[in-house]
C-alpha cells in the first residue's frame, strides 16, 4: 500500500477518535443527576407520592420519621407502601423529628445521637444515610458542610459512626396551612436547569431536592410532583438517582 495512502489513513483514525472522545466528554459533562428526597414520611401524601412513582417509574429518596409509623396505623401502612416499592430507597431522619425544638435537641448530643441510632433499628432501615432534622448539613467522603453551629457535634458523631449525612441543594417550599407547594413547576425546573450548570451545589452536576411528603396530597393525575417529574424527564440530560448513590 502506498506510504502516503496509509499515513493518511493513520491520520484520519486519530482525528476520529479525538472527536469521538470529545464528543463522549461533552456528553458526559452534559449529564446532570437528580435526587428527588422526601422528608418527614409517612404523612398525609406518602400514599399519592407511592402511587405516583410506581406509574413514573423513577428513582426517588425518602427520609423517614420512626415516630410516625408507630403511633398511627394508617402511616404503618403507608411504611409498608415505600417497604415494597422497588422504586423507593428509605432512609433516616431521626426517631422523634427533634419534637420540632430544635435546639434543645442538637444541644443534647447525645440524645440526638441515640434518637437517629433508635430510629434506624426501629425501622430496620437499610443504609447508614440521614438527614438530620432542621438542619441541611453535610458529612460525605471527606467533606463537610453547615449550615448552623447547632447540629455540628451530632453530624459529626454520626459520622464518626460511619453515616453519610446528606443535605440539599434546593428545597421546594409549602405553606404549612395545607401543605401546597409554593413555587410553580416551571420555577423549580428553572432552579434545578441553573444548578445542573453552576458551581453552587456541593457537588457539581448533581442536584439534590429537598421535598416534604405533606405537599401532594392530590392524585397522581392533578399531582404538582407528576408534572415535575414530566418535565424533567423530557430533558434527556437528566438523570433521577437515589441517595446511596451520590455523587455521580
Amino acid at each position: 500500500m502506498n506510504r502516503v495512502l496509509v499515513v493518511l489513513i493513520a491520520v484520519f483514525l486519530t482525528i476520529s477518535e479525538v472527536l469521538y472522545s470529545q464528543k463522549m466528554l461533552v456528553q458526559t459533562q452534559d449529564k446532570c443527576f437528580v435526587y428527588l428526597t422526601f422528608d418527614d414520611g409517612p404523612l398525609n401524601g406518602s400514599e399519592n407520592i407511592n402511587d405516583i412513582i410506581l406509574k413514573e417509574k423513577i428513582k426517588i429518596s425518602v427520609f423517614m420519621v420512626g415516630e410516625h409509623v408507630i403511633k398511627d396505623k394508617q402511616m404503618d401502612t403507608y411504611a409498608k407502601y415505600y417497604d415494597q416499592n422497588p422504586y423507593i430507597d428509605e432512609y433516616n431522619h431521626s426517631f422523634t423529628h427533634a419534637n420540632d425544638h430544635y435546639e434543645a435537641f442538637y444541644k443534647d448530643v447525645d440524645k440526638s445521637v441515640k434518637d437517629i441510632l433508635y430510629n434506624q433499628t426501629i425501622l430496620k432501615l437499610p443504609y447508614k444515610i440521614v438527614r438530620l432534622p432542621g438542619r441541611n448539613m453535610w458529612r460525605l467522603g471527606g467533606r463537610s458542610k453547615n449550615d448552623v453551629a447547632n447540629g455540628i457535634q451530632t453530624a459529626d458523631q454520626l459520622a464518626a459512626l460511619g453515616y453519610k449525612v446528606v443535605g440539599w441543594d434546593i428545597e421546594w417550599q409549602h405553606r404549612p396551612v395545607d401543605g401546597s407547594p409554593i413555587q410553580s413547576v416551571t420555577e423549580m425546573y428553572t432552579a434545578v436547569q441553573r444548578l445542573c450548570t453552576s458551581d453552587k451545589t456541593f457537588t457539581k452536576n448533581n442536584v439534590v431536592m429537598l421535598i416534604h411528603d405533606e405537599m401532594f396530597q392530590k392524585n397522581w393525575e392533578e399531582s404538582e410532583l407528576k408534572q415535575l417529574i414530566d418535565v424533567l424527564r423530557s430533558n434527556s440530560n437528566y438523570i433521577f438517582e437515589q441517595m446511596r448513590f451520590y455523587p455521580q
